[in-house]
């Protein structure tokens, strides 16, 4: 029989859950956050960054003092036990080398950190094959604007279903630049429906990093253009590409 366990250090969040746990009169626990849990049947609430640096077995359920309803309809779900899966939910911390997680009927199953944003489309559709689920629905972080609008076009181009999350509610105690933990939390909080594709419209300074990241990828060999660091920066052509080309102008001067 599966059971209802809150684990987590945070007074307020481990309140809050007991506050609303109590008004469905379902029957939980509260374990301290190093307590192991042994049952793989156990579903236990927890935040993001606890899921993910103290794991155990079991069923964990990310959740943070925005997310409380929705967490607790997961465990309720999951407590019926219906053996097929309903809904792979996937967040993304945007950025040069973004994070992804991904939940499936709000439990969490899994992180990782890309090397490039061209690898966000083809590492989703791995996703898709390897789990069992009826709908998909795709959560965005509102951070680094060009970036994350380059993966909402991509995103769209596929036809997923889109929102893009306000990271104010999911950065608050992060450290810096852990990006597994910020999409955990990304993940786990509903954002704002994303319908049309975002028009590209890079600054000065996005053209500039680009040149630098191209710099430090082909060991100072070589500095892309601002031309091919603009189509870079539109995702109209991959940093790879871009130096490759740039070593072909070198070349043929």
């Amino acid at each position: 029989m599966a059971r209802l366990v809150i684990r987590t250090e945070d007074f307020q969040l481990s309140f809050k859950l007991i506050e609303v746990l109590r008004s469905r009169n379902l029957k939980f626990e509260v374990i301290d956050s190093r307590t192991e849990i042994v049952n793989p049947t156990t579903i236990w609430f927890s935040s993001p960054a606890e899921i993910l640096e103290q794991p155990a077995v079991g069923r964990s359920i990310p959740v943070s003092l925005d997310s409380i309803e929705s967490a607790v309809y997961s465990a309720i779900f999951l407590l019926r036990g219906i053996e097929k899966s309903v809904l792979l939910t996937i967040g993304i911390d945007p950025g040069p080398y973004p994070g992804l997680a991904w939940l499936v009927d709000g439990a969490f199953i899994g992180v990782s950190q890309l090397a490039s944003v061209a690898e966000l489309t083809p590492e989703i559709e791995k996703l898709t094959q390897s789990l069992d689920f009826q709908t998909m629905l795709i959560r965005i972080g509102d951070g680094a604007p060009l970036i994350r609008d380059q993966m909402i076009n991509l995103c769209l181009a596929k036809n997923w279903v889109i929102e893009q999350v306000n990271e104010s509610k999911t950065s608050s105690g992060l450290v810096r630049n852990n990006h597994a933990i910020s999409a955990l939390r990304i993940a786990a909080n509903s954002g704002q429906r994303i319908w049309q594709q975002r028009e590209l419209t890079p600054k000065h300074g996005d053209v500039k990093y680009i040149q630098t990241q191209s710099r430090k990828m082909s060991n100072g060999h070589i500095t892309i253009t601002k031309q091919l660091a603009l189509l870079v920066a539109k995702g109209e052509l991959t940093m790879q590409a871009a130096i490759l080309e740039q070593s072909s102008y070198s070349s043929e001067e």
